[in-house]
């Protein structure tokens, strides 16, 4: 049996006994006609490859109809509108989400690993945080998309910190690695033409700059040689020092 749109609803079968089984069904195809099949998941994708590209003021409806090639109107047939789209986009983003695997005995090393975690996490979903400073997404949170920040703070109290200082813990990790990801790996990751992040030393290139900054012009050639991948790791170790410190 077939619905609107061509879909098997499921084909009855009987087994060597002629008992009859339970009805199959047909996986809905990848491609149709040579274009994506959408599904919510595969539109709020769509939008998030938007964002990372061009941020939240471009995220329209009929931007994604274009990037997967529809009209606007095919979309209505799995978001209700741009509010539901941000719904799908949050919960896609969530479901991606790393679980903190943390765990006292070894806690440097397993905050570390979680940072690192999540900082791949951002870098795979760039234009998010813009979103979530231009648009109000508190609506859509939940108390399964709470539960890795719920685990990290129980993390943090597991290791004989104070609440208020668990606060502070979960607070500064996040904005930690949250803030590293928009400012630093956001200009390395997706440079402005025509610009190369790699040899900016602190040093404006405006020829007296040198004389007038003599620090920074110091600090240029070692700047210079620093990837963002090792100063994160700086980022990580002056976090676990800050934690050890509040213990």
């Amino acid at each position: 049996m077939k619905f609107k749109g061509g879909y098997d609803a499921g084909v009855a079968t009987t087994d060597d006994a002629g008992t009859a089984a339970a009805p199959r069904r047909r996986s809905r195809p990848e491609f149709r006609n040579g274009r994506p099949t959408l599904t919510r998941e595969r539109i709020a994708r769509a939008a998030l490859e938007i964002l990372g590209e061009a941020g939240p003021a471009e995220l329209t409806m009929r931007a994604v109809g274009a990037r997967l090639g529809v009209s606007p109107r095919a979309l209505y047939h799995y978001v209700a509108d741009r509010r539901d789209l941000l719904k799908e986009i949050v919960a896609v983003c969530q479901r991606d989400r790393p679980w903190p695997q943390l765990d006292t005995d070894r806690w440097q090393e397993s905050l570390r690993a979680y940072c690192r975690a999540l900082r791949a996490w951002y870098r795979a979903h760039p234009g998010m945080l813009a979103l979530a400073r231009a648009e109000d997404l508190t609506p859509f949170a939940s108390t399964e998309m709470s539960r890795p920040d719920d685990a990290l703070v129980g993390f943090f109290l597991d290791l004989g910190l104070s609440p208020v200082n668990a606060y502070r813990a979960w607070t500064i990790t996040v904005l930690q690695v949250s803030g590293f990801t928009e400012v630093w790996d956001a200009w390395h990751d997706r440079p402005p033409a025509g610009s190369d992040p790699g040899a900016w030393t602190g040093v404006p290139p405006d020829p007296t700059a040198a004389d007038q900054l003599p620090h920074l012009r110091r600090l240029a050639a070692a700047s210079a040689a620093q990837p963002p991948d090792d100063l994160f790791e700086t980022v990580l170790t002056m976090l676990v020092a800050g934690v050890e410190a509040m213990r």
